[in-house]
């Protein structure tokens, strides 16, 4: 596997049918933070996966529109949505929004997906501009102080080489064919990840931890 954002695209689209089976219930994060939110207001889901945080903004009678770059995974969001779901397929290092236009946005589980860190940055950026003055941005990321993950880490040292990072990992999925798939993760540490909140443009209302995710809530 190369260490690049076509060979994420790949696995993603490969297992999103078999990925969708477990992955139903809306990010307990994503649920507190949806109460600052009225009915009307919208949320940007950004990464939006199969929609499991998307469906969940619905019910709540929020307007969400979801972004993805795997197009299998928006496949999954039109099929299982209640409504005629808003999803448009992109990347979140280059939005396709007009700037100013959501009260919110979420961004959980997704810049882990990342191989590049300047597009991390550039991916909250981007979402900054595409908030209303105020608004306020959910972003989590798998924490690095996990010490499960030390063989994950491992194995992607000897597949990435030279490119290898700390933080690096490769998580196998196993589909019911028997095929298995490797999914690119960057762990990050408490101190990485805070300073990629300062070089961003937001300002930094809330850092926490919560289910072995560093998590930050940022407003414009």
């Amino acid at each position: 596997m190369r260490k690049d954002k076509s060979s994420v695209i790949r696995t993603y689209d490969a297992i999103a049918d078999d990925f969708d089976e477990t992955r139903y219930k809306p990010w307990p994060d994503t649920v507190k933070f949806a109460e600052r939110f009225s009915t009307g207001q919208l949320v940007l889901d950004l990464g939006c996966g199969n929609g499991r945080d998307l469906r969940f903004l619905e019910e709540k009678g929020i307007k969400v529109i979801g972004l993805d770059i795997s197009h299998k995974q928006l496949e999954v969001v039109r099929r299982r949505s209640s409504s005629a779901a808003s999803v448009v397929r992109g990347d979140v290092t280059e939005l396709p929004f007009k700037s100013g236009i959501a009260h919110g946005a979420i961004m959980v589980a997704t810049i882990h997906h990342i191989p590049e860190p300047e597009e991390r940055l550039m991916a909250l950026n981007e979402a900054h501009r595409c908030l209303l003055p105020g608004g306020f941005l959910l972003v989590g990321v798998w924490a690095a102080e996990q010490p499960k993950f030390k063989d994950n880490m491992a194995q992607a040292k000897i597949e990435f080489q030279h490119d290898w990072v700390p933080g690096d990992m490769l998580l196998d999925w196993k589909l019911p064919d028997g095929r298995v798939f490797k999914r690119y993760y960057h762990l990050f540490s408490e101190k990485e990840f805070d300073k990629l909140l300062a070089e961003s443009e937001f300002e930094v209302e809330e850092r926490f931890y919560s289910a072995e995710n560093h998590y930050a809530i940022l407003m414009k």
